[in-house]
């Protein structure tokens, strides 16, 4: 279709800007507006040209109130009733006939019940897709989620409010299948660490050590030390989810730049195209050989693979965090809120600077129309409205002005003292990084420092685009394959990455399980789907070839 005939421009367009996409990750609340946002293109859905024009306006409003489930990880905040009682208020009197909620899977679960409510058909409208989680062509794949160009001409704004590379993420088999989510700006923030700048001082080191990684190691034993004696919590190192790669280590690699795939491993992507098993790979050999070494060291939590996700933001948030490609470095100021620490910093690092950053894609989060809603429109009426203005964006995730939050001006806000719990944490709140838009998203005024403003707003001039950038794979050849791939890695390799058990010893019998649950099945269909990718787009590796700066 014209919407895959026409990457090779867009990635063209990359010699031009930097990239637009997001990350799963954690959230201050907010974000400040700093995204060139553009309108509908070629590439773009085609806005109708009989169109309603109003921001509010949809096709087949039948008068009735109609649900509008959104389906999220994580946890709903303290007064998210009150909260969301008054964003529906807004919606009637704005004329949107729908009813928004907001249900969240609790992330220790989240796999496992979001698979469940997939395949049994459950009621819902809205979900939210994580690129790195569970992708879009993998959800699509399921026939759990509606393709988007037959409804998108409804809504031309919305279609307006997204640049040609961010629509380009949300394109599954030649259709858009997702509204894209653009909350934040970074380029492979994955491959960075947040370090704790007070204690990295305190303990010997003026500068991270970012050429040599045992250098890292020796840094991040001693600060283990001093916030044991500080906090009286053992800090550990964190990936930001088990089903991570160590990213911050591949940028000290011979072989390096190149993309490991995120949400379960199985391919690591190189810059002549070759799609090659990452687990058989020299690469995570490497990996294994530093966690194991850390594992022996006590700076892996010895539990890693069965504790509940939340406890390492609840420890960092106390102070006891070693550098990690999890945190952010408004993570300083949560410490001194919570905390009699006093003097508390830290700062986004990254090894081997001198390195390229890689562009692995267009769009990291995004929101799915599900293929059980009852009014599948009703989920674009909620976007359309929630990115019409910025009184609507902070109505939804910052809660009613004056009540949960003051306007502290150019993109910034503060709590008020009698909306927040014992914690300290905002009793509404609404994580900006599952439906954010770029310029209407704001900072907490007392949690933000200037390392996180460089953090979310950082540009790349130095980058390279991965062949894989603008390629999703369609796993619904290998569905079976990929099911039972999921679960023999969670048994058989997470014990070997996160450094628990040896690489040298067990490698081998976790590979022949890895076959025998369809590995090489899987990437004969994933090597023959980009080859087809890359004939139909034979600019792509020209880009990839050329576009370090």
């Amino acid at each position: 279709m014209k919407n895959l005939k026409k990457i090779a421009a867009l990635l063209l367009a990359l010699a031009l800007v930097a990239s637009l996409f997001a990350a799963c990750g954690g959230d201050s609340g907010s974000s400040a507006p700093s995204s060139s946002t553009g309108g509908s293109s070629q590439d773009a859905p085609e806005s109708s040209e009989s169109a309603p024009e109003s921001s509010d306006a949809a096709s087949g409003d039948d008068g009735e109130i109609h649900p509008m489930r959104i389906v999220q990880p994580g946890t709903l905040p303290d007064e998210y009733e009150q909260g969301i009682a008054a964003v529906n208020e807004k919606l009637k009197a704005d004329g949107v006939n729908i009813e928004v909620s907001v249900q969240r899977i609790p992330w220790d679960s989240y796999a496992e019940k979001l698979n469940l409510m997939l395949t049994t058909g459950e009621e819902f409208e809205l979900l939210h897709v994580m690129q790195d989680v569970k992708n879009l062509s993998a959800i699509a794949g399921m026939d759990a989620i509606l393709p988007l160009d037959d409804l998108l001409g409804n809504y031309p704004d919305l279609v307006a409010n997204f640049t040609e590379n961010e629509w380009l993420g949300a394109v599954y088999n030649g259709n858009h299948y997702a509204v894209p989510c653009s909350w934040h700006s970074f380029d492979n923030t994955m491959a960075y660490m947040t370090v704790r700048t007070d204690t990295m001082k305190k303990v010997g080191y003026n500068e991270f050590p970012a050429d040599s990684v045992d250098d890292v190691l020796d840094l991040m034993k001693k600060s283990q030390d001093s916030m044991l004696e500080e906090t009286g919590i053992k800090a550990y190192n964190w990936y930001h989810q088990n089903q991570d790669t160590a990213h911050w280590l591949h940028r000290t690699y011979d072989t390096y730049p190149f993309y490991v795939e995120n949400s379960l491993g199985l391919i690591i992507a190189r810059q002549d195209g070759t799609i090659d098993s990452f687990y058989e790979s020299e690469e995570f050999k490497q990996d294994c050989e530093v966690y194991q070494k850390m594992f022996q060291q006590g700076l892996i939590n010895p539990d890693i693979l069965n504790m509940d996700s939340q406890v390492k933001y609840d420890q960092a948030n106390l102070g006891a965090f070693l550098p990690s490609q999890t945190f952010d470095p408004s993570v300083a100021k949560t410490i001194m809120d919570k905390t009699d620490l006093t003097d508390v910093t830290a700062d986004w690092v990254k090894m081997c600077p001198d390195k390229p950053d890689v562009i692995y894609t267009f769009v990291q989060n995004l929101n799915a129309i599900s293929a059980t809603s009852e009014d599948p429109e009703s989920g674009l009426k909620f976007l359309n409205w929630l990115y019409a203005s910025q009184e609507n964006h902070d109505l939804f995730h910052c809660g009613t002005p004056g009540k949960y939050f003051n306007d502290e001006g150019e993109g910034m806000l503060s709590r008020t003292d009698d909306m927040k719990n014992e914690n300290g944490d905002a009793l509404y709140s609404m994580d900006t990084w599952m439906t954010g838009y770029m310029p209407f998203m704001r900072y907490d005024s007392a949690i933000v420092t200037d390392e996180y403003l460089s953090y979310t707003n950082y540009r790349s001039e130095n980058y390279v685009v991965s062949p894989v950038a603008g390629f999703l794979f369609d796993s619904s050849n290998v569905t079976t394959e990929l099911t039972n791939l999921q679960t023999e890695i969670i048994a058989s390799i997470y014990p070997i990455k996160v450094g628990m058990v040896s690489y040298e010893d067990n490698i081998d019998t976790a590979i022949e399980k890895l076959k025998a649950a369809g590995l090489d099945k899987y990437l004969e269909e994933y090597r023959t789907q980009f080859q087809a990718y890359l004939e139909a787009n034979p600019d792509v590796m020209e880009i990839a070839k050329g576009t370090t700066k």
